[in-house]
């Protein structure tokens, strides 16, 4: 009988990992919940979130209004981000964070399914001389206008504040995660978020159409919310179930916070988030323009979903990318991919032929985040990591996506979508030639070395258990790309 092949060790395991970049690694059951959290909650905010800049003018909310409604939200976001992880940070509670924020971003966004339209004004309700009068009054119009943004603004901002406890306290527990499971990446953990955008937000589309032909409960964009309530609560069986990693709180918080931004790269790279955020403020007036183009709810639900499947590729390779080219190289690539992308909508007749252009979305996002969790982690003083992840988010999500989303509204309604658009596209040149600039003098870190050189940091014990203490003994050396694999 032939002699059995050797079982190779993990060693030689991971080198092969290492020298393969598409080898499929194992399935670790501690990442389960994970992948099931991201597949939920991302799927639930995929689903709706398209759906609200339409819903808003279906309310009777002008562009303006919408682009205020989704810019001042975000700018609340940028004050409670850092917040959210700060706390955590300080007193250890991120499961606990995480659950409360799912509920708040659930409860308030659902919410405005009950918000009431704006309405028309009644021409039949006039008196002798042709004045409206009762309901249809110029009066009562502006009462019930500012009415509907009013709750609109409120709820659509507190769930936005309760977003930015998800998000990146999850992302900050995946990175941390990876470290003490080989084998593992950030974007193999967050692809199942985009595998759960592309199906939900797809359903949601076609029942939309459906729907809308006889909407027997309240309004046409009602599936869309039901979708989203059901996966909120699905989310929360499985951040239950999550070993959220090891934490010991800082010593020295702000004294860290300030060595870290003393480095020119932590610096340039905060200007290239306010850069994506500026970008993608400009997502709610794509639905606006396809909305003028008279697109289907399918359509406007496929656009997430292509982004979605564009993101798959690059989220599960994000790590060997990022190996190859840098950090630097992979935001230039991101800023670069903008700048076609609105080009692309700038030129845009028929609406069907968004699509392929949201593929460029697989390069800003699937190769951003990854490269963002990863620096964010590896600049991070030790126990820090949730904080810097919510300070480059609450810059993205932030003070940048809420200064592009106001200033895009007021944009829009002047000069229109085409030339929105057009302008992003020069916008986002100019950043590229500044940020290549910057590289010049201070040239991308090679994959592997220090990002900060700063005081040694000695490596700390996390878990007080003597059996588990070599499996959770933070490498605190910081790589620039982590070999989470």
């Amino acid at each position: 009988m032939a002699d059995l092949p050797e079982k190779k060790t993990d060693a030689e395991n991971n080198d092969r990992e290492k020298t393969i970049p598409f080898c499929p690694p194992k399935i670790s059951r501690a990442f389960l919940p994970v992948k099931a959290t991201y597949l939920c909650y991302i799927g639930a905010l995929v689903t709706l979130f398209p759906v609200l800049p339409v819903y808003l003018r279906y309310l009777g909310l002008s562009p303006s209004q919408i682009g205020l409604i989704r810019g001042v939200e975000p700018f609340l976001d940028f004050l409670v981000s850092p917040v959210w992880g700060s706390v955590a940070d300080k007193f250890s509670i991120h499961k606990q964070m995480v659950l409360m924020n799912v509920c708040g971003v659930g409860g308030t966004y659902f919410s405005t399914i009950f918000v009431p339209g704006s309405g028309e004004y009644n021409e039949t309700a006039t008196d002798g001389d042709g004045v409206l009068d009762g309901a249809g009054s110029p009066e009562n119009q502006w009462q019930r206008t500012r009415l509907t943004f009013s709750l609109s603004l409120v709820l659509i901002a507190t769930g936005q504040m309760f977003n930015a406890g998800v998000t990146p306290l999850m992302d900050a527990n995946t990175q941390e995660m990876t470290k003490l499971h080989p084998g593992s990446t950030y974007g193999r953990q967050r692809l199942w978020g985009s595998i759960g955008g592309m199906v939900f937000s797809v359903s949601a589309g076609a029942l939309m159409d459906l729907y809308a032909h006889n909407p027997f409960f309240l309004h046409e964009y009602t599936p869309a919310y039901v979708i989203f309530a059901i996966l909120i609560i699905l989310t929360l069986i499985p951040v239950w179930n999550i070993d959220f990693a090891p934490h010991k709180p800082p010593e020295t918080f702000f004294r860290n916070i300030a060595q870290v931004f003393r480095n020119p790269r932590v610096v340039a790279f905060f200007l290239v988030m306010f850069t994506y955020g500026f970008s993608y403020g400009q997502d709610t007036f794509k639905y606006l323009f396809l909305d003028e183009l008279g697109s289907p709810h399918i359509l406007r639900s496929l656009c997430p979903a292509a982004n979605c499947a564009a993101e798959l590729f690059f989220l599960y390779n994000s790590k060997y990318i990022i190996r190859k080219i840098g950090h630097e190289n992979a935001f230039l690539l991101v800023i670069a991919a903008y700048a076609v992308r609105f080009l692309a909508y700038s030129f845009l007749w028929d609406p069907w032929w968004i699509l392929p252009v949201e593929l460029l979305h697989g390069i800003c996002f699937g190769i951003l985040w990854p490269a963002v969790t990863s620096f964010c982690n590896s600049v991070a003083p030790p126990g820090m990591a949730a904080t810097m992840q919510t300070m480059a988010f609450a810059v993205t999500a932030g003070l940048s996506e809420g200064t592009g989303t106001i200033l895009g509204g007021l944009f829009y309604e002047q000069y229109g979508a085409r030339n929105l658009f057009r302008a992003m596209a020069g916008t986002c040149v100019a950043v590229f030639i500044i940020y290549r600039t910057f590289l010049c003098f201070y040239p991308p870190i090679k994959p592997g070395s220090d990002v900060i050189n700063d005081e040694e940091k000695k490596p700390y014990v996390v878990n007080d258990d003597e059996q588990d203490k070599n499996a959770y003994a933070l490498d605190n050396k910081h790589p620039a790309v982590q070999d989470n694999e």
